[in-house]
């Protein structure tokens, strides 16, 4: 288990934007699972929306991305050289169901391919054992 201090030393986000809470598991460079638990209390719900809230599917794809930058960090930590992975592209991403603050995000990232700086990462968003979002994302070293 990874805890948020350990993650802050692997990508470069901070609260209010720290999408993940803690990594479950890690295959260095290879699989990532994190969780977001989606606080009722933030800001974002009072404008989506305020009769009925839900989580931004933006935000979704934010912690994809950010589990990700662990997965990838994990093998060449950011701090070493300064670097950072950064979202090339969002591809063929889409959401099944809404999610409601309250919840529980399970975030899980393989790496599919990579070519020179650029990496190409599966990753999926379950709530309660359902899957609520999926798709491909482009990632690249700078």
């Amino acid at each position: 288990m990874i805890e948020r201090s350990e993650i802050e030393t692997m990508i470069p986000h901070r609260p209010p934007f720290l999408w993940i809470d803690r990594v479950e598991e890690l295959e260095p460079g290879v699989r990532c699972v994190a969780v977001k638990f989606v606080d009722p209390a933030d800001p974002i719900f009072a404008g989506h929306f305020p009769a009925k809230p839900i989580v931004p599917g933006v935000l979704m794809i934010e912690a994809v991305a950010q589990t990700a930058g662990v997965m990838l960090g994990s093998v060449a930590p950011q701090v070493a050289g300064g670097g950072v992975a950064l979202l090339a592209a969002v591809n063929r991403f889409k959401f099944f169901k809404p999610v409601t603050p309250g919840r529980e995000l399970r975030i899980e990232t393989k790496k599919l391919t990579d070519a020179g700086q650029m990496a190409y990462i599966s990753g999926t968003v379950w709530v309660d054992g359902e899957m609520v979002a999926s798709g491909e994302l482009s990632v690249v070293s700078a």
